[in-house]
């Protein structure tokens, strides 16, 4: 086995802007992302060459910064910032192998572009966090089935190795105890399958060491990569010691000078003791909503108060679990709207960490911050509805399909019908008569879908071809005379034989009990659907074949399957 992946293990071709440095052949892998980040005609393969792009009088700091975490001195990651070209650049740094004496041999991490300090031109490179100790990396490829861990990460799990080595598929999930195993899985199968989860988790799992004893373990995993239909193929994380990863907050006295300089950089600073029921909002916090402390105690119930009706289950919901139990992990990220003293609303980024826990796992002291991002969260609203549209057709994105089959699934509605559509011979109309052609095929199609539904039923494309229509509350019978409307609405409009006909395959599946998850209704229905679509294939590409021969004189090949199936 070699002592580091043979071949670059970052997705070159991925936007994220990722970076990899093999240091024993000084060999720069950039993906797609990076280079576009950097903005260099030609992107340097070799670690010599892009320190060419950094300020001389930058390049010592930032040589001690980095040699601090290659010679493994201070850890085995490190964030820190330092000018390139015109940039201002900040880098994230994570060992991925070690030879026998310890020293880095590869490492990966990612850039991001970052405002210029204001004495910028004698500004040197500054670390922002000057490693993490005993932080081991690992990196899995849903697509190989494979999982790739360094030497770190594996004493972390009780089994030395002197290099980074790949472990089978199914080993993944071996160490871990069997009350987290089974969450864990699930959870990670839903930052795999849908991207509306995001694209990181944080995790504290209880791992089988080689002493035969389970220790508390911050797992993180973040997706590097997705395919065109959204679904994760390569993830990274890190693995650390649970006790190793708590916030530095949980040292800081409450009447220190590390609390105000805190409070100085911009965001709302809060502090919950849980234990004493004590709670401290910064002059920041107040002076962000407009109060003064007299108006806003320092009390709990302050807080609640002001959170907005339509936010207030899902924040005080998302505290609550992480504070009764470590499982779903130690840390918070919400965004949500609280009253400001004007009674306008506000809308905040919140992010708390549990600094302590008593001996049953209950959190008994939290530490957060609040940002203001009332500006932001109008462009985002603007954004979020073209997430949640397809452009193409004007019906649902599948993101929305897929939040909304939460949102049925979350309240138990009951029954549910599900309809999946598939548009047959879009291959063949894309080939012989441009993608126009087949634009404007799907764009009808989703009309005649939408056409006899109710305005409350989600009607979404899924992707390509494909179309998924969720009816909450319909009962099997209700659903089968909606399928036959949609039928009917499409057999009407082939009946004009000078238009290019627009021939689909659709199936059916419902759910009268919460016993059948929703998901498995929707394998059913596709399943249905790509058998009908099997059926009528033959019958369905003959017809669009004649139809095109006819109008454009050529010979058309009846063969619309992609490549692979």
């Amino acid at each position: 086995m070699s002592t580091h992946p043979a071949t670059c293990l970052i997705p070159l071709t991925s936007s994220e802007p990722l970076w990899e440095w093999d240091i024993v052949s000084d060999t720069l892998f950039l993906s797609l992302g990076a280079c576009s980040l950097l903005r260099l005609p030609e992107p340097p393969t070799r670690m010599a060459d892009f320190l060419g792009h950094i300020p001389p009088h930058a390049l010592p700091r930032l040589n001690e910064l980095r040699e601090g975490v290659l010679s493994g001195m201070t850890g085995s990651s490190l964030e820190c910032d330092y000018p390139f070209s015109n940039l201002w650049l900040q880098e994230q740094l994570l060992v991925l192998a070690r030879c026998e004496n310890g020293r880095a041999t590869r490492v990966m991490g990612r850039y991001t572009v970052a405002p210029a300090p204001a004495d910028k031109a004698d500004a040197a490179a500054g670390a922002r966090q000057n490693g993490l100790p005993d932080v081991g990396v690992w990196i899995y490829s849903i697509t190989s089935k494979s999982v790739w861990r360094d030497s770190t990460c594996a004493a972390l799990l009780g089994a030395p190795a002197p290099e980074g080595c790949s472990i089978g598929y199914d080993s993944r999930l071996s160490n871990i105890h069997p009350a987290d195993k089974k969450a864990l899985a699930q959870r990670y199968r839903l930052l795999i399958e849908q991207k509306s989860q995001g694209d990181t988790r944080d995790d504290i799992i209880k791992v089988l060491l080689g002493n035969g004893r389970y220790a508390r373990m911050l797992l993180r995993g973040s997706v590097l990569e997705r395919d065109d239909l959204g679904r994760a193929t390569l993830l990274a994380g890190t693995l650390q010691r649970a006790e190793s990863a708590q916030p530095f907050a949980a040292r800081i006295p409450r009447d220190g000078r590390l609390y105000y300089a805190l409070d100085a950089v911009g965001d709302g600073l809060w502090d919950w003791d849980l234990q004493n029921d004590l709670m401290y909002y910064s002059p920041r916090y107040l002076a962000m909503l407009g109060y003064t402390q007299e108006e806003f105690p320092p009390t709990v119930d302050s807080w609640k108060e002001k959170i907005h009706p339509d936010d207030y289950e899902k924040i005080i919901n998302s505290h609550l679990t992480v504070i009764a139990s470590p499982r779903y992990g130690d840390s918070i990220e919400c965004t949500y709207r609280m009253r400001r003293a004007n009674g306008g609303w506000a809308w905040l980024f919140g992010r708390g960490c549990v600094t302590q826990r008593d001996a049953d796992g209950r959190a008994r002291h939290l530490v957060g911050f609040i940002t203001n991002i009332t500006t932001v969260q109008n462009e985002r609203d603007k954004l979020e509805e073209l997430v949640k549209n397809d452009v193409l057709t004007g019906l649902r994105s599948r993101a929305y399909c897929n939040l909304e089959a939460e949102r049925i699934e979350r309240n138990g509605i009951r029954p549910v019908c599900v309809i999946s559509g598939d548009i047959t011979g879009l291959k063949m109309i894309n080939d012989n008569l441009g993608h126009a052609a087949g634009d404007e095929v799907l764009a009808e199609a989703a009309a005649l879908l939408r056409k006899p539904l109710r305005l409350t039923d989600c009607v979404a494309r899924m992707g390509g071809d494909e179309f998924v229509v969720l009816l909450p509350g319909c009962t099997p019978d209700k659903g089968r005379e909606r399928l036959e409307a949609i039928e009917a609405c499409f057999a009407d409009r082939n009946r004009r034989s000078d238009r290019l006909p627009i021939l689909a395959a659709f199936g059916l599946a419902f759910s009268e009990s919460p016993d059948v998850p929703l998901a498995k209704v929707m394998v059913q229905a596709d399943t249905l659907m790509l058998r009908r679509k099997k059926a009528r294939r033959k019958a369905a590409q003959r017809e669009i074949k004649i139809w095109i021969e006819a109008r454009t004189g050529e010979n058309v090949g009846a063969d619309d399957r992609l490549p692979g199936n």
